[in-house]
Parts: C-alpha cells; structure tokens; sequence
C-alpha cells in the first residue's frame, strides 16, 4: 500500500511539471541557446581560420619511436626497407643492425646511415633517403565536445588552437573550457585549464602563454557546456547549460521557465557537490535577489537548484529532491534536512 502511495505521488509530480511546461513560452531558453549557438559559431569561424596543423618540415622534425621510416638506398635494391622505430629509438637495417635514429632530422639519419655503410666498407659513397611515413612520436589526442575528436600528428610547433581547428572545431554542445593534460620529464602529470573566451581575446592579441604551445602526448579534453539542475516548484524542471561564473541563481531559475503560483521563492537551496564528494549546501532568498537586497549567487557546473513549495506542497517536493540526489530508495525526504 505504501509503495502505491510513492508511485501516485511521482505520477502526480510528473502531471505538475507537464502543466508547468505547456505554461512556460521557452523564450529564455530559447533565447539562451541561440546565444551558445552563435558564440560555438563564432569560435569554430576563428578556429578553423588558424588554418589547422601545419604540415612536417623534414628540416626540424626529431625521429621517435613508433614513427614508420621509408629508407631507400640508391646503389642497393636489397638494402631499402621500410622499418619501424623501436620504444628505444632504433631501426634495424640489413648489413647495418641495430641503429639510433632516436631525436634525429630524416636528413641526419640519412647522414648517419651513409656513414656507417662507408666505415663498414658495404658501400664507399652510398646516397640514403629517408621519408618518415607516419609521424606516431608525435601525436596529441583532441577528445570530447568537438567535431572530430581523434589523435593528431604533432609537426612542428603547433598550439591548442591549432589542435582545435585540426578537430574542426567546436561540437554545439561544448563547453567554453578546456582541460589539457601532459606528462612531465619527471614523469608527473601537469594539468591546464584555458578559457576559450579568454583565449580569443588574449592569446590570438598576442599573449603566447595563453595559447599554449603542444608537446608530444598532450591530451586536449573539450567537456560539454557546463549545466544546473533546477527542481522544485518550477514551471520546466530540468538541466540547463550555463556559463560558468557568469550565470546566477536567478537567471537559472528564469531558464526553468520561473517559479509556480505556489512556490516559496524564500527557500531555495543551492545544492553543490564538492571535490571530496560531500555536498554543500546554501540557502538563498530569491524574492530578496529579485528586490536588490541580497547578492546573486554564481552557480557552477552540476550544481542543483530547489525551489521549494508552500507547505501544501512540501512533501511532494521532498520526494523530487529524494530522486535529484540519487538517493537509494524512494521515499520522502524533507528539504529542511539540508539546511544543516
């Protein structure tokens, strides 16, 4: 019987939020994807102007491992092959073995194996070629909210920007932060965080630190736009993209579709979830925000907004918020419990 009662309950919550939405115009939210939208649009023009990654110089492109070398010595058909460089840095060739090519330009192996050959009296003046057929030293990954994520050849000085643009840029749905990891010399993992907003106004003006220049093995992560859950006595519940640091409580709320008739606009909670897994847990009067008599807190990405309800209404919302925090169950969950 109990459990009938939940199940009746949940379907009422859901006939509430359905009204809500028939209600609510969607000019805000609406108004708010157009403006990421355009902003995505605006980005992946600049990006893809950069031109992408720029192709190999065989002057000052370093040998490494897992590069796939095309040797070709002229004065010996048996002597051309097609090897691939070892974890160590080493080729092996007929005649010659085990060679280094590790760091090394196409035209200093090319120098190095001529000279070997000499020295070992297989050939007195022997004329190498050497084509680096893949470049898999020196890759950089691009994953997440792009167009073609994938790993891409790193030739030469190339940048973030550059990385984007080889991705094509921007996916809809992209964040305005991007996350880029590497390892080390010292085998310690580095992490950056860019501000794409930021980037554009800085880095392409000149400020080299802001765009940063790539290393083999870079990891370039674009997440999805941030996002706020907004429950409770709301007219469209659910997750909507935000702008970190620059989307207020308020401001969600009004992307919900703005409070119901019966909503208590001076109990709203700011539910955050902190690095260590605790939640934290904020009261905020939006009828004082709404007069000017109180600040408008920023809200972060997976933050959770609950409007409460009049008391009437208390308990139904007590059971949204039991479903918003994943809480094993179902059951009634009384808001008043995070106010502690």
């Amino acid at each position: 019987m109990r459990r009938t009662i939940y199940l009746l309950v949940v379907t009422f919550i859901i006939t509430v939020s359905c009204g809500g939405r028939k209600q609510f115009s969607g000019s805000l939210l609406n108004q708010n994807r157009i403006e990421s939208s355009q902003e995505i649009k605006q980005v992946n023009t600049k990006l893809l102007s950069q031109g992408g990654f720029s192709p190999a110089s065989p002057a000052n492109y370093l040998i490494g491992p897992a590069d796939l070398l095309e040797i070709k010595v002229f004065e010996s058909e048996k002597l051309t092959s097609t090897v691939r460089v070892s974890s160590r840095g080493r080729i092996t060739l007929p005649l010659l073995g085990s060679v280094g090519v590790a760091d090394l330009t196409a035209r200093e192996a090319e120098e190095k194996i001529e000279r070997l050959l000499k020295e070992r009296r297989y050939i007195k003046d022997s004329n190498v070629s050497i084509f680096v057929k893949e470049h898999l030293s020196k890759l950089v990954s691009v994953v997440g909210y792009v167009r073609e994520p994938g790993s891409y050849e790193l030739l030469g000085r190339q940048t973030l920007l550059d990385a984007l643009a080889a991705a094509k840029g921007l996916d809809d749905d992209a964040g305005m932060t991007v996350y880029l990891t590497r390892s080390e010399e010292n085998g310690k993992r580095q992490a950056y965080i860019i501000d794409l907003e930021e980037l554009f106004i800085k880095g392409i003006e000149g400020d080299a630190e802001a765009n940063l220049t790539l290393k083999p093995g870079d990891v370039i992560y674009v997440p999805e736009a941030g996002v706020v859950f907004v429950e409770g006595a709301v007219r469209k519940p659910g997750s909507y993209s935000i702008k970190e640091g620059k989307t207020t409580v308020s401001q969600s709320i009004a992307m919900a579709g703005g409070t119901t008739t019966y909503s208590d606009i001076g109990n709203v909670m700011l539910i955050r979830l902190l690095d260590d897994g605790n939640r934290q847990v904020l009261q905020v009067d939006l009828g004082k925000i709404r007069k000017g008599e109180a600040e408008d807190p920023m809200v972060k990405d997976r933050d959770a907004l609950v409007v409460g309800a009049s008391t009437a209404k208390r308990i139904l919302y007590g059971l949204r918020l039991n479903f918003l925090l994943g809480l094993i169950g179902v059951g009634y969950d009384p808001p008043e419990r995070y106010r502690e």
